[in-house]
């Protein structure tokens, strides 16, 4: 029998550089035509993304979730973070998530860590936030939970719903979301599917042999049941980082990590195979990173590998090869730079700076992004741009071309046939 279809979406890239307005031309179209009907960005309490972000993602029919994963601010910054919300509410967004994993230590860099009143330290800044937002027509959603955690995520998540009604903040409880971690764990995407009606003798940091807990892909359904339990109702829940097999856990083979992807989203897309997730009609969306993604492939996040993990259903017909033709080459010109811990070297770009004013190439650090270009400048360095990573972007169809490291020849050669300008 098929299943419910769910919306799934991604989100977008956590480093600031792909906020720019040509990066977020050139991927925003490629995670619609991956299916995608949201895009989840990042943002911080003391400055607003971009409004182009925001319009570039309307006009591609992708619905932006904003997610505010640091620490939640005092009251008394309430009113920079007020600025920033109406914004939000203008330009489009409907969800706004609101912190982090606040049931583990580190979530708590500037308050600490107070195990005995983390509940109510985490309401007094929660709430004054969540209500603005609901009164502005924004919909807050409760922070992901880290699955376990210093301060186990069920019983986090039940005595927060509990503090919200004894506080009396009944309008909140109708209307606040939940974020729920879709991580793996290296266990079958259906493990503790049911919640804790199914698997009644799991409890905090022990689960009885026979039994199934939270620390899996359903644990949406175990908070869910937590919040109905306290308030008689379900709320709607994003799934976010959707197939990770969570933080502390090994990274699988490319093969196996991309079997779990494809697991899931045909269960979103209403199929019904052995051992994949169960999905209710109450997700918001199935949330995937890019980032995630890029750590799975080892760095190669190709539209190639994109489009075999994801295989849009508008396109089933059409072959991989003639997919890639038409979305890889979004980006005319690309220059790939190398960057290390300790930054981009000035040299470099002072060495490049003269492809940089001529051609107004798009700059990166990124080869699965430099795959997307027709053309790609690459400025040599065998460590992190050997030659078999040339041949992957030469197999990808684009047209490599290596610079001298001397800036007197790059600016020498930029005058001759080989930076010649196709502007």
């Amino acid at each position: 029998m098929a299943r419910l279809k769910q919306n799934i979406g991604f989100a977008y890239f956590t480093s600031q550089e792909y906020l720019i307005r040509k990066r977020v031309e050139t991927w925003f179209p490629i995670l619609k035509r991956l299916g995608g009907s949201q895009v989840l960005l990042e943002s911080g309490f003391d400055r607003a993304i971009p409004e182009d972000v925001f319009q570039t993602a309307t006009a591609n029919g992708l619905e932006p979730i904003v997610h505010f994963r640091d620490e939640l601010p005092l009251a008394r910054q309430f009113n920079s973070l007020a600025v920033i919300l109406d914004a939000y509410a203008r330009w489009g967004v409907q969800y706004i998530i609101l912190g982090e994993k606040p049931n583990v230590k580190s979530a708590w860099p500037t308050a600490g860590w107070h195990y005995d009143h983390l509940i109510d330290h985490f309401l007094d800044r929660f709430i004054p936030i969540a209500n603005y937002a609901e009164q502005i027509g924004l919909t807050p959603v409760l922070p992901p939970l880290q699955p376990g955690g210093d301060y186990w995520d069920t019983a986090f998540l039940e005595m927060v719903m509990q503090g919200l009604k004894h506080r009396k903040m009944d309008t909140l409880l109708e209307k606040v979301g939940l974020a729920s971690f879709g991580y793996t764990f290296d266990r079958s995407l259906n493990w503790g599917s049911g919640g804790p009606e199914m698997w009644a003798g799991a409890k905090p940091y022990f689960t009885p042999e026979g039994q199934q807990d939270q620390l899996g892909f359903q644990n949406y359904e175990w908070l869910q049941a937590v919040a109905n339990r306290v308030t008689g109702r379900k709320p709607a829940v994003l799934i976010l980082d959707a197939g990770n097999p969570g933080p502390v856990a090994p990274l699988p083979e490319k093969d196996k990590a991309i079997e779990m992807l494809q697991l899931i989203l045909s269960t979103c897309q209403g199929a019904d195979e052995q051992d994949a997730p169960t999905l209710s009609g109450s997700i918001l969306g199935c949330i995937f990173s890019l980032d995630t993604l890029t750590n799975l492939m080892e760095g190669n996040l190709s539209l190639s590998v994109l489009l075999s993990i994801f295989k849009p259903e508008q396109e089933m017909g059409t072959s991989t090869e003639s997919k890639s033709a038409a979305v890889d080459k979004s980006i005319e010109h690309y220059l790939l730079l190398p960057v290390h811990e300790s930054g981009v070297s000035d040299v470099v770009l002072n060495k490049v700076r003269p492809i940089i004013k001529q051609l107004q190439p798009t700059i990166g650090f990124s080869l699965a992004e430099a795959m997307l270009a027709k053309r790609v400048s690459v400025f040599p360095d065998p460590l992190l741009f050997p030659e078999e990573k040339l041949k992957a972007l030469r197999s990808a169809g684009c047209q490599v071309e290596v610079l001298p490291q001397s800036g007197i020849e790059i600016a020498t050669q930029l005058h001759g046939t080989i930076f010649t300008s196709e502007r």
